[in-house]
């Protein structure tokens, strides 16, 4: 049996693990790695939402403080929910139809969703898990409704999002640590989110789903980005 302060970083480097095989694939590599680097920092943030009622997960050097698993998993998570329908697509930028950058709007969206984190979860105690589906999933759909040509990449990122995402769980929590969600989780009185397939909680399937849809059109949405038709034989 192994100790379980390793079951966070084996799972982060499951998760690095797929980033490689994206960024082998993709395109946009600086691009990839500078995304993942802010997604990094963005993951010891997050562990503000989720300590309190989400998980406390043992850590390779302090448990109760975001650790170096923390940025690994968000630099993972931002290049692989953003990048992999580029990685594998294979679909090129439509030049004709660039629009103008929409940063103001970017940053207005990522305020919006701490904000929604913040208050939901934290001050009308909301239980994170439900808040940051609702959210992930609710920005999404405010950028589907400028951007309709985004929806189906955005759906696909998801899926296959989660078909990675039910590998490396399986692994870790079905195989590894099968224990760990019943000892480190604060789920099972959750309805919905409480709920296992293979070991794996529901909510991360929810959590991970719902980022990959809206991380995987930051890039088209904020830089104007349109992508072209793909071809039949690429349909």
């Amino acid at each position: 049996m192994f100790d379980d302060k390793y079951a966070y970083l084996t799972l982060s480097l499951l998760y690095l693990l797929a980033w490689l095989v994206v960024f082998a694939k993709s395109p946009w590599k600086k691009g990839m790695i500078k995304v993942g680097v802010v997604g990094g920092i963005m993951g010891i943030i997050a562990e503000v939402w989720y300590f309190h009622d989400y998980w406390r997960p043992p850590m390779v050097w302090k448990t109760g403080w975001p650790g170096i698993e923390d940025f690994i998993i968000g630099f993972a998570m931002f290049g692989v929910g953003g990048y992999i329908h580029s990685a594998f697509t294979k679909r090129e930028i439509d030049y004709e139809k660039q629009t103008g950058a929409k940063n103001r709007d970017f940053f207005f969206l990522w305020l919006i969703g701490c904000a929604s984190l913040t208050i939901f979860s934290m001050v009308f105690k909301i239980h994170s898990g439900y808040v940051t589906f609702l959210t992930f999933m609710g920005l999404a759909i405010y950028i589907w409704i400028q951007r309709p040509d985004l929806i189906g990449l955005s759906l696909i990122s998801g899926v296959s999002t989660l078909a990675i995402v039910i590998v490396i769980y399986y692994i870790t929590f079905g195989i590894l640590y099968p224990h760990f969600w019943d000892t480190y989780g604060m789920l099972n009185d959750e309805p919905i989110l409480g709920y296992k397939i293979m070991e794996i909680p529901v909510s991360e399937m929810l959590w991970h789903f719902g980022w990959a849809v809206l991380c995987s059109m930051f890039r088209g949405y904020r830089n104007g980005v349109y992508y072209k038709n793909p071809l039949p034989s690429q349909a």
